[in-house]
């Protein structure tokens, strides 16, 4: 776990944002869909974007879908977002993905993924949770939503334990804001990929970060 953990946090260190890509179901009910998908997603990566989460679906073809990804992509940061149970946790295993993140706080996940040596981020917007989740050694947090978080929770307090990551509802002009408030990275969703298209706002920043 300590391994996943330093190269997690070395991957945003490099690039301190997530692209939250959402397919529609029409790629997952059609080949020709997916291989559009799959195009456009290339086209990214190639681009330079390397912190990728795709959301888990109990569906044949999403494991079809992220064993391509992975296995042309080995080096990418590829985790599954919206991880509901331990199906979702094993399914990730298989591909041998970097991480998963859950939307809200569920502690029986949290230890299953311990017990299997997986890095699972929880979703947290209140201050009893978050005192929770580092109880039981979540060393990688995710504020979501952050428009809805408890204003109790101030993360410069244990930011000496914990990565932090702000989500929900956030663009690529949100990652100085939130980095300056302490936050290591953000997740963009659907301000990043509409189902369609990638912002192009993604691509103009992509070779142009400079936050120390």
């Amino acid at each position: 776990m300590a391994k996943n953990i330093y190269l997690f946090n070395k991957a945003i260190s490099h690039q301190p944002f997530f692209l939250l890509v959402r397919p529609k179901n029409c790629v997952y009910e059609s080949d020709s869909n997916r291989k559009i998908f799959l195009i456009k997603l290339e086209r990214l990566i190639n681009a330079g974007f390397n912190n990728i989460e795709i959301p888990w679906e109990d569906h044949h073809n999403w494991i079809e879908l992220m064993s391509c990804i992975r296995s042309k992509f080995p080096n990418l940061n590829l985790g599954s977002a919206t991880v509901l149970n331990k199906k979702s946790i094993n399914d990730a295993l298989k591909l041998n993905l970097n991480f998963s993140m859950m939307r809200f706080w569920e502690k029986d996940l949290i230890n299953y993924s311990n017990l299997n040596n997986y890095l699972l981020i929880p979703g947290i917007n209140t201050l009893n949770d978050l005192k929770e989740a580092i109880s039981l050694n979540c060393k990688v947090i995710k504020i979501y939503p952050i428009s809805e978080k408890d204003k109790s929770i101030q993360i410069n307090k244990f930011n000496d334990k914990v990565t932090f990551i702000a989500a929900g509802g956030l663009s690529i002009s949100d990652i100085e804001e939130y980095y300056s408030m302490g936050f290591k990275a953000i997740v963009i969703g659907a301000k990043g990929f509409d189902g369609n298209i990638f912002d192009p706002e993604l691509f103009k920043w992509i070779n142009n970060i400079d936050i120390k």
